[in-house]
């Protein structure tokens, strides 16, 4: 079955992803629309940044605005990540059609299968999610315009855009690098998920080859009793302990790739709960604003919160192996084949998702994240 199509088709909708298949005229306009996408949310970012200013005596516009740019700021280096590592998922992706990835049973492509739904469920869940939280944000900033003085959202520009030839466009350019940049937000994060639930996938078939492997080696044994047995039980243990090595290194991977960018998102996700929800203690609650700033917090709690628990699953499912080795029968196996069963089900080193190479990712992670937003929250009333 194919892995990560739903996630590179939002991949590709977003304008950070060109198909391989697509050549001459295709391909130009798309690699135009990479180019779009990266200008306008860079030049948004540094737009807002040139604007900020202390001397504003609105603490809630402050923090609003500074939310808005730490936002940008993580989207910003997650289109740099999706662009620079394209090869290195395409691999991802191409190594689960080779052996020793590819499913062998059925009963292994029912496991891809129930992660898949896993996957769209999460896929689905966050293109709705954000939807609704960019729609309401940005209707709340749409209605704080006044034509032509003031802008959605605040920013530099090099020309006066007061001027109404140049102020319209201005407004549909912020628009447009707000909802861009949710989008690929949306995109990156869907992809991290769905990239680890497939990991776990594999631990599952992991386990499941070992049973089928306890089985095996049993009926070697009834069927040459007496006989030496050592060399086919080698290979054949030899097998699933390089599958298990595999899959290690698909994690290393995941690691390499979406480390920095995850803890980005991790210390951001911080600053921009305590700080929405300063805001949003500040502002009417019948207001628009309010809505939107709400749709927004909710966003960046399960945001952080997907991210987690996906990763939580990885060190539970790989702690899980030594239970599932023990769950066959091992005790009908030969003597050697017990004794090797012995080291493989001594307690392994746990395999932990670290963001930013000493934030581990976890339940525990999220509960610290929403304890630490609660503190500046305090610290800001």
């Amino acid at each position: 079955m194919a892995i990560l199509e739903r996630n590179i088709f939002i991949l590709t909708l977003v304008g950070v992803w060109k198909p391989n298949h697509w050549k001459g005229f295709k391909a130009a306009l798309y690699y135009f629309y990479i180019c779009l996408v990266t200008i306008v949310n860079h030049s948004f970012l540094l737009s807002g940044v040139l604007d900020f200013e202390l001397r504003n005596i609105d603490v809630v516009v402050i923090i609003d605005n500074l939310s808005l740019l730490i936002c940008v700021f993580t989207i910003r280096y997650k289109i740099i990540t999706l662009l620079y590592y394209r090869k290195f998922i395409e691999e991802f992706v191409n190594c689960f059609e080779r052996d020793p990835f590819r499913a062998k049973d059925n009963e292994e492509e029912q496991i891809y299968v129930q992660f898949d739904k896993r996957t769209k469920t999460l896929s689905i869940l966050y293109a709705g999610l954000f939807t609704v939280a960019v729609s309401w944000y940005s209707v709340g900033h749409v209605l704080r315009m006044s034509p032509p003085n003031v802008m959605p959202y605040q920013g530099w520009f090099p020309y006066n855009y007061t001027v109404y030839k140049y102020y319209w466009p201005t407004v549909i350019y912020q628009l447009y690098a707000v909802c861009s940049g949710a989008w690929v937000n949306l995109a990156y994060d869907s992809l991290f998920c769905s990239i680890l639930y497939y990991v776990c996938a594999q631990t599952h078939i992991l386990k499941h080859r070992f049973s089928v492997l306890a089985e095996n080696l049993q009926k070697i044994n009834e069927e040459n009793d007496g006989n030496d047995n050592k060399e086919i039980e080698r290979k054949m243990i030899g097998d699933w302990v390089d599958y298990h090595n595999n899959i290690l290194d698909l994690v290393k991977f995941v690691k390499s790739f979406f480390s920095t960018a995850i803890f980005v998102q991790y210390a951001a996700s911080s600053l921009l709960i305590c700080s929405i929800a300063y805001t949003l203690s500040h502002t009417e609650t019948r207001s628009l604003n309010f809505a939107g700033n709400f749709f927004y917090l909710i966003a960046m709690t399960i945001q952080i919160f997907f991210q987690c628990i996906a990763a939580d699953q990885v060190t539970v499912e790989f702690a899980d192996i030594t239970n599932a080795l023990y769950s066959t029968n091992w005790y009908n196996l030969s003597n050697n084949a017990q004794k090797s069963l012995a080291i493989l089900a001594e307690p392994l080193k746990p395999t932990l998702i670290n963001s930013g190479y000493f934030v581990i990712l976890s339940l525990d992670s999220f509960t610290k994240v929403i304890k630490l937003s609660y503190t500046i929250y305090n610290v800001l009333e």
